[in-house]
């Protein structure tokens, strides 16, 4: 007879859940850490055998896909936080702004960033571009607001140099606070400079 294994959860699903938890917690590590990882490195984090970590995912490119996911997903959703709540148009960009370069000081586009360095299967690849595209969408909408002007043409400008920022920042050549500062002023001044050509 079968032998059930020990949950700590009080149902089946919800052990599964807290064990993908941990699965992902330990392969996000590993990425930041060595940029890549094998499921037995995975599964020796979360104290499992191999073969437990397959019950859960394929491969490693599927782990690190779900990390992908599930990073950026949190990511955007904190983004749409931050400028839903705001009406004014340049101060939904700044607040935006804001958001994506504080991320990055704190550390955790490191993970984006490593993760997304490493070849995926074209479907989950595809998958994880359309998250990343749902960080540019708050932006892309507060810069629609403006009125007569190439929402998406400006998003690319601005997330552009916020990316360069990024780098910057993590790169710490830079102070993070005189950084945004700099950032936001030269975005303000390209977007009234676009809107002026416009009108």
């Amino acid at each position: 007879m079968r032998t059930m294994p020990k949950i700590s959860a009080a149902t089946v699903a919800e052990h599964r859940e807290q064990r993908r938890a941990q699965l992902l917690e330990a392969a996000a590590v590993l990425i930041v850490r060595d940029s890549t990882f094998t499921v037995a490195q995975v599964a020796a984090e979360v104290g499992l055998s191999r073969s437990a970590v397959y019950e859960y995912y394929s491969s490693a490119a599927d782990l690190i896909a779900d990390v992908l996911v599930d990073e950026l997903a949190e990511w955007a959703s904190s983004l749409e936080r931050v400028t839903s709540t705001v009406d004014d148009p340049v101060a939904r960009v700044t607040a935006w702004t804001t958001a994506v370069l504080h991320y990055a000081a704190a550390g955790r586009h490191a993970l984006v960033r490593a993760a997304g360095a490493i070849d995926l299967p074209p479907a989950r690849r595809a998958e994880v571009q359309s998250m990343h595209r749902s960080l540019i969408a708050p932006l892309h909408e507060a810069l629609a607001a403006m009125g007569d002007v190439d929402p998406g043409q400006l998003a690319r400008y601005v997330w552009g140099v916020v990316e360069v920022s990024i780098a910057r920042i993590e790169s710490g050549e830079c102070d993070t606070d005189h950084e945004i500062a700099t950032v936001l002023e030269f975005v303000h001044g390209g977007l009234v400079s676009a809107i002026t050509a416009r009108n």
